[in-house]
């Protein structure tokens, strides 16, 4: 989530909005606390890191400085709670789905569109950069393994949905700072939270000959300001040396020796700058623009109805906030009674009619109550509900083993796996405790780590977001053609075992999640207008005052009203929903079609008709039907095996992290051989088959991490010499198109065995690989060594799937020895453009003869 423009508006005041803090504090043994939010930290290590990207990602280096990092924190005197996201809100899909439009696939179609020389540039690189598609299982893997030793103040958590509102909830309950990236953060107010440290400002600071740091020197203890001197010597590039800026901490420095500076940016702050209560900020947010603001691409966006393109967007903040403080302030003079606001509502609505650009006689008729609507909406996403505990600290969380923060049945994320088992292929068993039991245990891999927000999607919008990266843009997406067959047994999976949301649940999710707490707004948790304009600028400890509360009750009771004249609407205050009868269900795939990401529909099939059109051989008994997911350990081996077409004696005798790259490698040579003969053997489809020198370097690509796991070596050190090793590795279109088809079969077959409940059983080692060994590998002219029975397990049944490799001619092979090849363009473009030129004369002096 981001607030539109309000970085810049808290980097522009930082001098009145900021405050410094350092790390370790002044009080020595004090142990300061943070939540660190988990997609920002890794998108600005792989940033800061500079870790080349277009191979596919090298994650045993980018590993190394997840703990790096960590260990720097812990080391200063931080206990660190890392908050990753949960399922993605239906609110929040056009803005995913812009995103992705926007990023990954318009980055991969100027890739491919650019000349093999120019995209090979640091440049060109850096410009286009996309974050690998490991990266956050590489990051959740390395933080886990940190914080199993148990002796490390270090916890990762799992959000219920969006990871901001759950990390500054988590914040308040253990009075912490949250790191992160995103603004909202300092519009997020909860209990004991202590404000908002952005991760492009943090400083680390080195210590000097004397050993005081340079940021201590010249500092009044009393105030935030560092007296600056300018002597004659050269003192400012000394102070440079002793001072780096970013994530990462100095390499080859004792992380005892570092201080860690850091600005801090507090919703009070920002409300007392502004001039207006803290409960009017997620209004403000609103307003401006978020994540949630603009819920369709075919509706108008907000934000041009409000402000003029001439407007900075700091000074649409700041406009905003004097049209809010402009409002409350006539409507607390009581001898103004046409200035008074009567409720929330009319004060949201008085707001939108102050900004509209244009006159609101000027506007389409109902569309003014549509953006009133979005906007309430958009405001809704930063409610957190009040804590009524009374002990705080690490002892206020996990009150079950299913929520750290929220009881059983207030936690909406539990909802989501424990709703109605549904009528099962095999008849209505009315076994819904087993299905009860399914749901507890995937809420409980879910907060472990071992359960993907991507599988939390299907359950909870129906959707699916493969991970898409570098891919070619003219050839069908491998994310339908090698992901998608998995997928179709991951869905009957859930469906048969936990029950998948049908179209009604979908699409009044919204509505339930607005109406969840419902209070209204005369109610006895209600607050009147005059209450919220007298609440103070400051948080304090007693403040009960909650805008969202009335929020919540006005936009409900709005939609009733609106709803009255059709069908009754389902209860919204109620989690259990009535089952209608079983009838086909849809996931929405958002894919690449072309150059943009489309939802496509995919039908759920249903799991006894997969089984036996598969020739799965398995004894089913309709009257004690037990889902799959809870069957012994071999019976979802077997399944597991077969789903892959790799339940055969060579694969069950290899060593538990040799099979994982065994699988990908299979799964791959398979789905492209039956395309091909599906096809008839066409050109295009007989070049999509792999080679034998191929699939070696894949499985050489796994083989390589295993060994990298047992070296540990210097950060620095490492990443220099690989440095040098890349600079002679090519970078081609059909590597990059093999490793978009490896990757994205890694991440089907992770999900796949987590549904299966198979993560322990079959480890994926992502943190030892690295995507440059296979390129590497590619171009080297003779085939990989590999272990004789990982090699024959890979090819075992499937001789024939491969492509025929014939040697390249040589070119200059016929040429005389005096010859000389013509030089490449990239190396001497004018030269290249002289030879046309001279061509060119050449033919017109034919010509003339």
């Amino acid at each position: 989530m981001g607030v539109h423009g309000l970085t810049t508006y808290l980097r522009e005041n930082k001098r009145v909005l900021g405050k410094t803090v350092h790390f370790p504090s002044a009080s020595g043994d004090a142990v300061t606390t943070i939540v660190v939010d988990g997609w920002s930290f890794i998108f600005e290590i792989y940033l800061q890191s500079h870790l080349p990207w277009v191979y596919g990602g090298e994650y045993t280096e980018f590993s190394q400085y997840v703990e790096q990092v960590v260990l720097s924190w812990i080391a200063i005197g931080l206990k660190v709670y890392f908050a990753f996201d949960g399922p993605t809100p239906e609110l929040k899909i056009p803005t995913l789905t812009s995103r992705m439009n926007g990023g990954t696939v318009e980055q991969s179609l100027i890739f491919f569109r650019t000349s093999p020389a120019s995209r090979c540039t640091p440049r060109f690189l850096r410009e286009t950069n996309i974050l690998p598609p490991l990266a956050y299982e590489v990051c959740v893997q390395t933080l886990q393994r940190l914080a199993s030793s148990g002796k490390r103040p270090l916890e990762v958590h799992f959000a219920d949905e969006e990871a901001d509102p759950y990390a500054v909830e988590l914040a308040g309950r253990l009075g912490a700072y949250v790191v992160g990236n995103d603004s909202d953060f300092v519009i997020f107010s909860s209990g004991l939270y202590e404000g908002f440290i952005s991760l492009d400002e943090l400083m680390w600071i080195l210590p000097d000959a004397d050993g005081e740091t340079y940021a201590c020197k010249g500092r009044d203890r009393d105030d935030d300001f560092q007296t600056v001197v300018r002597g004659k010597a050269r003192k400012p590039p000394t102070q440079q040396q002793n001072i780096t800026s970013g994530l990462i901490p100095p390499a080859d420095v004792p992380f005892e020796d570092l201080t860690l500076n850091a600005s801090v940016y507090t919703p009070a702050a920002l409300a007392s700058h502004l001039k207006i209560p803290v409960t009017i900020l997620p209004l403000l947010a609103a307003l401006v623009g978020n994540d949630f603001s603009n819920q369709s691409s075919t509706q108008r966006n907000v934000q041009s109805l409000f402000f003029e393109r001439k407007l900075s967007l700091s000074q649409r903040i700041a406009h905003t906030g004097n049209t809010l403080t402009g409002i409350l302030n006539a409507a607390s003079q009581p001898r103004k009674a046409r200035h008074q606001v009567e409720s929330v509502m009319d004060l949201i609505t008085r707001t939108v009619n102050a900004l509209l650009v244009r006159a609101p006689s000027h506007v389409a008729p109902g569309e003014v109550d549509a953006v009133v609507d979005r906007i309430v909406n958009a405001a809704l996403k930063y409610a957190i509900d009040k804590y009524d505990g009374e002990i705080y600290g690490p002892d206020s969380l996990w009150p079950t083993r299913m929520c750290a923060l929220h009881h059983q049945d207030a936690c909406p994320f539990v909802t989501l796996f424990m709703r109605t088992h549904p009528c099962s292929s095999h008849g209505d068993t009315g076994n819904d405790s087993a299905a009860l039991r399914l749901g507890a245990m995937y809420v409980e891999a879910f907060r472990s780590g071992k359960l993907k927000p991507k599988i939390a999607d299907i359950m909870n919008t129906g959707a699916y977001w493969p991970k898409l990266f570098l891919e070619n843009p003219d050839l069908e997406t491998v994310a339908k053609s090698i992901g998608r067959p998995i997928r179709l047994w991951i869905y009957a999976l859930l469906e048969d075992g936990v029950g998948l949301p049908d179209a009604s649940e979908i699409s009044s999710s919204v509505t339930d999640s607005v109406a969840e707490d419902d209070r209204g707004l005369h109610g006895e948790d209600g607050k009147n207008l005059d209450e919220l304009i007298d609440v103070e600028e400051h948080l304090s400890d007693d403040d009960d005052t909650d805008l969202l509360a009335p929020l919540r009750g006005e936009l409900e009771r709005l939609r009733t009203a609106d709803d009255s004249t059709s069908e009754p609407p389902a209860s919204a205050t109620s989690h259990s929903r009535s089952r209608l009868p079983p009838g086909p269900k849809n996931v929405t795939e958002y894919i690449r079609r072309g150059s943009r990401i489309a939802p496509d529909e995919v039908r759920v099939p249903d799991l006894a008709v997969l089984m036996s059109s598969s020739a799965f051989k398995a004894f089913i008994d309709s009257e004690t039907y037990v889902p799959w997911q809870l069957r012994s350990l071999e019976e979802r081996i077997t399944l597991f095996l077969h789903i892959l077409e790799s339940n055969v004696p060579l694969m069950r005798d290899l060593p538990p992290v040799q099979l994982f790259g065994v699988l990908v490698v299979r799964w791959v040579i398979r789905t492209l051989h039956l395309r091909a003969v599906e096809s008839g053997m066409t050109k295009d489809r007989e070049k999509e088959r792999w080679s034998q020198r191929e699939a070696r370097a894949l499985l050489a690509f796994y083989i390589g991490s295993l060994e990298d796991n047992e070296a540990v070596g210097s950060t620095t050190a490492h990443g220099d010499a690989q440095a040098q090793q890349l600079a002679g590795v090519p970078i081609m279109d059909r590597t990059i198109q093999l490793m978009a088809q490896a990757l994205t079969a890694i991440e089907t077959i992770q999900c796949l065995s987590q549904v299966l409940f198979l993560s322990d059983w079959i480890p994926v080692n992502v943190e030892g690989l690295s995507s440059s060994r296979f390129h590497a590998c590619i171009s080297q002219p003779s085939p990989v060594s590999l272990p004789e029975s990982m090699w024959n397990a890979c090819v075992h049944s499937l001789e024939d799937a491969f492509r025929l490799e014939f040697p390249k001619k040589n070119r200059n092979a016929g040429m005389r020895k005096h010859d000389k090849p013509t030089r490449p363009l990239a190396q001497t473009r004018s030269g290249t453009v002289g030879n046309r030129r001279s061509a060119h004369f050449a033919v017109l002096g034919d010509a003339e003869a």
